[in-house]
């Protein structure tokens, strides 16, 4: 699972990531500090609970940005620092999202046909 993250951590300012479950259950966690955040790596998805039902929101900080997004079969978080790169972050989480999807094995004759 961290390939799918190498590049989104790569990115300066970024200083972690974490993806959860719908239930809460955290599947990815990820820091390049050990601080205070990733010890409280499980109060992250209060944080997300009580955006309610937004599908993505970045909030700001004065020491840094948390940008979440929401998705069908899970949630990404990405901590960043003040001066990270927004716009390249959503692209990031574009692309990963559907890459966390997890695949249905096909039955019948769509198994021959993936898109």
């Amino acid at each position: 699972m961290r390939k799918h993250f190498e590049t989104l951590l790569a990115l300066e300012g970024v200083r972690g990531v974490l993806v959860f479950r719908p239930s809460g259950e955290r599947v990815f966690a990820e820091f390049k500090t050990g601080g205070d955040e990733a010890v409280a790596a499980a109060d992250w998805f209060e944080l997300v609970v009580s955006l309610g039902e937004a599908r993505e929101a970045e909030l700001v900080f004065e020491r840094g940005r948390v940008h979440v997004r929401r998705a069908e079969d899970a949630v990404l978080v990405v901590v960043m620092g003040p001066i990270a790169p927004a716009a390249v972050v959503r692209l990031h989480c574009d692309i990963l999202l559907p890459a966390l999807r997890e695949r249905q094995p096909s039955t019948g004759i769509k198994r021959f046909f993936r898109w």
